[in-house]
């Protein structure tokens, strides 16, 4: 965009901006009363995703939703992000909203059909993309887990055809995982899918552990997050759920190796290097 300057040069990029905004903002969907949506509740680690299916009773002034439920998925906290209210007082009885509501709903991981609920709009979507969006983020889920269990016919494009799929899901943060899943594949098999013998494998997992340590230099969240489940063994939950699941099926399986039939074939240069990087991320 060529930008022309002059004495209302302020005056035009503002309307500029302005226009921007409202056309932003009249593309985002918006819901009718009375039409069924799903709101969602997606969780860093993918398997405690959540989501509600509900029908919308009203709007308030900030276009926020006032939703009656239909169908749910236990075990999120809904606590934080959607409020309950009395029918009697939704939407524009004088009676508060939280005056009886929060006596009925003691377990915030439960929700009462009994009850409305207040949601952000920002959290409501259809209730088809909202059911395309979860199934996607579940089968990404599923991809991660098969190659967690070493499922034989799951290939190193499989996972980067994964890593795609990962930004449409909204899970970037698998990302990084998925690139470790996909060097790791690719130092045990060849293009192919053909499985390497031991000595061919050495060198491209120990490149492997390397981008480890790499990724450990640019975030030492990450490192100190590692250290800690190494300590305790203890779930990490947030950005680095992922992260951690991968580096820790990638430690073990490069521990095996120095116990695999041919490592007598292996450069002892090799070898030394080798259980250098490992015993690092073995501390």
């Amino acid at each position: 965009m060529q930008v022309v300057k002059n004495r209302g040069g302020e005056i035009w990029v503002v309307l500029f901006l302005w226009l921007m905004i409202v056309g932003t903002t009249a593309q985002a969907k918006v819901f009718k009363v009375g039409e069924t949506v799903f709101v969602a509740y997606p969780s860093d680690n993918i398997k405690d995703d959540a989501f509600i299916i509900a029908k919308v009773t009203s709007i308030n002034e900030e276009n926020d939703y006032i939703i009656s439920v239909i169908e749910y998925v236990e075990g999120h906290d809904y606590g934080l992000s959607c409020v309950p209210m009395v029918k009697k007082s939704a939407p524009n009885s004088e009676v508060s909203p939280y005056d009886e509501a929060w006596d009925v709903w003691k377990d915030t991981t439960v929700l009462e059909k009994e009850l409305v609920y207040l949601v952000s709009a920002k959290e409501v979507m259809s209730l088809s993309e909202g059911k395309h969006l979860f199934i996607e983020r579940n089968n990404l889920y599923i991809v991660f887990g098969r190659w967690k269990s070493d499922a034989p016919m799951l290939t190193a494009d499989r996972l980067e055809q994964a890593e795609h799929e990962a930004v449409s899901a909204r899970i970037e943060i698998l990302i990084p995982a998925l690139q470790l899943a996909k060097q790791h594949r690719r130092s045990f098999y060849d293009e192919l899918h053909r499985p390497y013998l031991l000595e061919q494998t050495m060198v491209p997992l120990s490149q492997l552990l390397s981008s480890i340590h790499q990724l450990f230099e640019q975030d030492k969240e990450l490192k100190a997050a590692w250290f800690r489940f190494r300590k305790d063994r203890k779930n990490i939950v947030g950005r680095h759920y992922f992260l951690i699941e991968a580096i820790d099926k990638i430690v073990e399986d490069a521990s095996e190796q120095l116990y695999e039939e041919g490592l007598e074939k292996v450069s002892p240069k090799l070898i030394q290097d080798f259980k250098s990087k490992l015993n690092f991320l073995q501390e």
